[in-house]
């Protein structure tokens, strides 16, 4: 099974100002729970910006990643909802030179007064980049709901190809087995993102509307079960981050 895990980098305005201090001393807390993942985990993934939270960029929390450990796999989310189609190529050409695994091209929430209008499709950055041969250097995915009743919603993100679509958190098996029974004959790979079900993580949970009441009870069984029908999976515990590596110690 390969076991990819999602992590948050520092918030820029944890108290609504900036501290240079405080966002150093954020970055180690980071890079101490890098630290411990490595002996678990086949990939990192870094997040970019969730609930449009400002957030010290994916690209650049990989960066610093990466100078202590050049052989780590690290992912990205790159929102498009903040970036132009140049800023686009500047960002994918940073995560080329840096030599990460791949990047997840997402729309991404919206800002508290934001009003721009304007807005990059991820479907086609990602068709565009892989017309330019991006896809190349660097594997490019797209993200898709944890439920799939009909194909044709996401008839576009499958005309961009994307190397694989990552799901929203998943909620059950069944949802898991129908995504990828529609999926498969499209040669895209599926990882699948599961939520460590925790009192911790209760309130982010609510946030995406998560109810994972059917594996609450037993969730390495779950995500073992999620492995063997999914390409990957990815593992998210916003909160609780001392419950995750125990179940990653299991699942090793």
């Amino acid at each position: 099974m390969i076991i990819n895990y999602e992590l948050n980098p520092p918030k820029i305005l944890p108290n609504d100002y900036f501290s240079y201090s405080n966002l150093l001393s954020d970055i180690e807390i980071v890079k101490n729970k890098v630290m411990i993942l490595d002996k678990y985990i086949n990939c990192l993934h870094f997040t970019d910006s969730v609930l449009g939270v400002p957030r010290l960029s994916s690209i650049t929390m990989a960066s610093i990643i990466k100078k202590n450990n050049a052989k780590m796999k690290i992912s990205c989310s790159v929102r498009t909802r903040d970036r132009n189609l140049t800023s686009m190529y500047q960002t994918i050409s940073d995560s080329i030179l840096l030599n990460l695994e791949s990047l997840l091209i997402i729309l991404g929430d919206q800002p508290k007064n934001d009003l721009s209008q304007e807005l990059l499709k991820p479907s086609k950055v990602v068709n565009q980049f892989n017309a330019q041969e991006f896809n190349k250097s660097i594997k490019l995915n797209l993200s898709i709901p944890n439920k799939i009743r009909n194909i044709h919603t996401i008839k576009g993100k499958i005309g961009a190809k994307p190397n694989a679509f990552v799901t929203q958190s998943m909620e059950s098996l069944e949802d898991l087995e129908n995504i990828i029974d529609q999926i498969r004959p499209f040669d895209i790979k599926v990882i699948a993102c599961i939520m460590v079900p925790s009192e911790k993580n209760k309130r982010s949970a609510e946030l995406i509307g998560l109810n994972w009441k059917e594996y609450e009870k037993e969730p390495i069984e779950f995500i073992k079960n999620s492995g063997k029908v999914a390409d990957e999976v990815l593992i998210t515990s916003p909160n609780h981050f001392a419950l995750a590596t125990e179940i990653l110690k299991e699942l090793k």
